[in-house]
């Protein structure tokens, strides 16, 4: 829960991967952020829009994400918000 609690409180934190995907380093218990999980979310950047968590992995089990899968979870992103705003 800690790491949603941080991302909900944080939406900005971290790396932009651009189009309002964000990816933060986040430490595992009993180890550092480099051995530590990936989160993946989007933020629009809108008050009245939430945070959407997209993936969380172990940098044991994947390093970064490849050009394709940022490329995916950017267009995810985009439809993400459209779908929100359309839908309100």
């Amino acid at each position: 829960m800690a790491l949603i609690d941080y991302i909900a409180r944080n939406p900005t934190a971290g790396v932009s991967l651009g189009g309002g995907v964000r990816k933060v380093r986040f430490a595992r218990a009993g180890g550092g952020k480099s051995g530590g999980y990936r989160v993946i979310h989007f933020y629009a950047g809108d008050d009245d829009m939430p945070v959407f968590l997209i993936a969380v992995f172990a940098k044991n089990e994947k390093a970064n994400l490849t050009r394709a899968e940022m490329e995916a979870v950017k267009s995810l992103g985009k439809q993400l918000a459209d779908s929100y705003r359309s839908a309100r």
